[in-house]
C-alpha cells in the first residue's frame, strides 16, 4: 500500500508539472517504461514490508505502509552498508542457576517476592 501511495503521489506530480499525461509529453518516459517502474516499485515495496513483516519488525498498519513508501531508501541504506552487519538475537532465556550451596526450594537471594507480591530482582 505505502508504495502504491507513493506512486500514486509521483503520478499526480508528473500530470501537473506536464499539464497532462507525462508520457505524452515529449522529453519524458514513454508508457512502457512508465508502468515497468510502477510495477517494480510496487513489487519492492511489498517485498520489502512482507520481509519486516515476517521478521516481527512491523507493530501496524501504519508501519508497514510506512515501510512500502520507504522501501527504496532503505534498501539503498541496506547496499551501502552491506547485508553483514544483520541482527544478531539475543540468546534464549534460560531457567535461573542456583547456586549449589542453596538447598532446594530457595530463591537465590534478592529474587524473592516482595511485600507487594511482585519480584524484587528478576530480570
Amino acid at each position: 500500500m505505502g508504495a502504491a501511495l507513493i506512486e500514486g503521489l509521483d503520478l499526480y506530480t508528473a500530470i501537473h508539472t506536464t499539464d497532462g499525461w507525462p508520457w505524452k509529453k515529449k522529453g519524458q518516459p514513454a508508457l512502457a517504461p512508465y508502468l515497468a517502474a510502477l510495477v517494480i516499485r510496487l513489487g519492492v515495496g511489498t517485498g520489502l514490508t512482507a520481509a519486516f513483516a515476517a521478521s516481527q519488525q512491523v507493530a501496524g498498519a501504519l508501519a508497514a505502509v510506512t515501510v512500502g513508501i520507504a522501501a527504496p531508501k532503505i534498501l539503498q541504506q541496506l547496499a551501502k552498508q552491506g547485508l553483514a552487519h544483520q541482527a544478531i538475537d539475543a540468546p534464549p532465556a534460560s531457567a535461573p542457576q542456583v547456586d549449589p550451596g542453596q538447598g532446594a526450594g530457595t530463591q537465590p537471594a534478592g529474587s524473592g517476592p516482595d511485600q507487594r507480591g511482585g519480584q524484587v530482582g528478576a530480570l
